[in-house]
């Protein structure tokens, strides 16, 4: 069964209480009283707990078992990708939360071709299906996702968070094994738009710090590149320093 999800602020010692649409879930999926359920709180702990009382509106559930970290990778990766066009950008989140990043950030690019709109509404859309994601795949952090940053913004941002910087493409660059050698922080992914970042932003990158990785000959969709190119940065490092 799904983890349910549990706001932080409503985890109280030893007891646990879940409220509104996650209340209406468990009561949809028929749990009745000391029934033991998995719960997450989005930053970081997964609970297995007690149900003790059942209302239409509230569920409290005695906790039972912490699990820091459940579910989540040794690396720290956070994506910053190009905004394709229409809603393809949901894949990158839904797909990304799949595979592990910590945190998403939506880039707006020279190239780019997201257009103003409810930017409001646009985020919390992210927002949920990241914690569906989170929810559905068993890991116990939700990624923080930002509303769409000029690609400067996120590349100071990126800076001051990761130790190894990759600007990744088809072409014209290290093979990541090669890029996230010796790395052993967190790594920030910068992931441009179809036909790529335009150069002078590419140059930003790189005297930035930025190391350009290639993924091989084919051209991939930003989402899939974006998709893609996580869960090899992520299997990658790790591998990198199991061997160290």
């Amino acid at each position: 069964m799904p983890a349910f999800f549990v706001e932080p602020e409503h985890v109280d010692g030893d007891h646990l209480t879940l409220v509104g649409e996650e209340a209406h879930h468990i009561r949809v999926r028929r749990c009745r009283e000391g029934d033991v359920l998995d719960i997450i709180d989005g930053i970081g702990v997964a609970y297995q707990v007690r149900v003790q009382t059942l209302k239409p509106e509230r569920v409290e559930a005695e906790i039972m078992q912490r699990l820091p970290e459940w579910g989540e990778s040794a690396v720290d990766l956070h994506l910053a990708a190009a905004v394709p066009k229409g809603s393809r950008f949901d894949l990158v989140v839904e797909k990304a939360t799949e595979v592990g990043v910590r945190s998403i950030t939506p880039l707006l690019c020279e190239r780019g071709v997201v257009r103003p709109g409810n930017e409001k509404r646009r985020l919390e859309r992210w927002h949920r299906l990241a914690r569906a994601a989170a929810k559905q795949c068993d890991r116990s952090r939700v990624p923080r996702i930002t509303e769409p940053v000029p690609l400067q913004t996120a590349a100071d941002d990126l800076q001051s968070q990761c130790d190894c910087i990759l600007l990744a493409g088809p072409q014209g660059g290290l093979p990541l094994a090669e890029a996230l050698q010796g790395n052993a922080g967190a790594v920030g992914l910068f992931i441009g738009p179809e036909g790529g970042f335009d150069p002078a932003e590419s140059t930003a990158l790189i005297e930035l710090g930025a190391r350009p990785v290639t993924w091989g000959e084919r051209v991939l969709r930003a989402e899939t590149a974006a998709v893609v190119i996580s869960a090899l940065v992520l299997d990658h490092t790790l591998r990198a320093r199991s061997e160290s």
